[in-house]
């Protein structure tokens, strides 16, 4: 049993499915609707069955939710990791925990797609993984025939300051910018453009944005999106060494946060990066927030957009 509700961006059909998640095997290929989690170790893909009923599903465990002084001093470490460990740049996410009645779960998604048109909105349950609830701006792949598209989204500022990109913001960006490039070209891609960089508003924050556009010649769009994933935006650069410093001082277990969410099949897919989500136990939403460190960050700055990009869904929760 399980609940699946989604809706994707600037559109107005809402999809809602019975049925049930399943795991795949590795290297098994997915058509549907899939999510998976941050490494995607663990791929699920919903199976339709009409006569199973919607149910909704809490993780027995909750996760683990770092104090913002034990968070200055993880981060300060983690800065100063990264000559050691080889490492440009890398995300480190946190938890933030706020009061929700879970059972408001739907009506959370509904007011969802209202502030956010433009964004995949879903609510998900499953005894694998418990209840979540996002708003996600971010496409890892959009594919039809063999046209893909895919967007590089980093750097961050609040959206209630008028400032201009610094230095460490579009450096952030161009290493997103620079990964899908060269991952698109490994993928034997054809005809690859590349958009100028521009700001795009996403409730609380603004972000760079720059869209791709390519010709697919070989590789299944499932295959790219997994080669792309995660990208800088999520992870970091270079992908291993960031992976292992953020292995090592992450408190918590990202679950489905930043793993990949959406629609595959052989003629069309719609992947999504899985940002701006919470999980929801009980009376208590566990937002999944992070930032991009590169070596000029401040550790308070940080926390500042963790904070901001965590009022994406608390403004809406809010006001239920």
């Amino acid at each position: 049993m399980a609940t699946l509700i989604y809706k994707f961006p600037n559109e107005d059909a809402v999809h809602q499915l019975k049925g049930e998640f399943h795991q795949l095997l590795t290297g098994e290929e997915p058509t549907g609707f899939v999510v998976t989690d941050f490494l995607h170790q663990q791929v699920y893909l919903f199976q339709q069955n009409e006569a199973i009923p919607q149910s909704v599903h809490y993780s027995k465990n909750k996760p683990f939710v770092i104090s913002k002084r034990d968070y200055q001093i993880e981060a300060q470490a983690l800065l100063n990791a990264f000559s050691i460990a080889h490492v440009e740049k890398a995300v480190y996410s946190r938890v933030k925990s706020v009061p929700f009645d879970a059972t408001k779960a739907e009506g959370l998604f509904e007011q969802l797609c209202i502030q956010y048109p433009a964004a995949f909105c879903y609510v998900i349950a499953s005894e694998h993984f418990g209840t979540w609830v996002g708003a996600t701006p971010e496409v890892l792949v959009k594919s039809e025939g063999k046209q893909l598209e895919t967007i590089a989204l980093a750097g961050t500022h609040s959206a209630a300051v008028s400032s201009t990109w610094t230095e460490k913001e579009s450096e952030e960006h161009q290493y997103v910018v620079t990964a899908i490039n060269q991952t698109l070209v490994r993928n034997a891609c054809e005809n690859i453009q590349k958009s100028e960089t521009y700001e795009v508003n996403a409730g609380p924050v603004v972000h760079l944005k720059t869209d791709f556009s390519a010709e697919i010649t070989t590789n299944s769009p499932w295959a790219i999106a997994m080669d792309l994933h995660p990208t800088p935006a999520v992870c970091g650069t270079p992908r291993m060494h960031a992976l292992d410093l953020l292995l090592s001082r992450e408190m918590h277990q990202r679950d489905l946060y930043a793993g990949i969410i959406g629609w595959n099949d052989l003629s069309a897919s719609r992947l999504f990066v899985n940002l701006r989500c919470a999980q929801l136990i009980d009376q208590q939403a566990f937002l999944y927030v992070g930032g991009g460190f590169t070596k000029d960050s401040i550790p308070d700055s940080e926390w500042d957009e963790t904070e901001n990009k965590a009022r994406t869904l608390i403004n809406v929760m809010e006001s239920l």
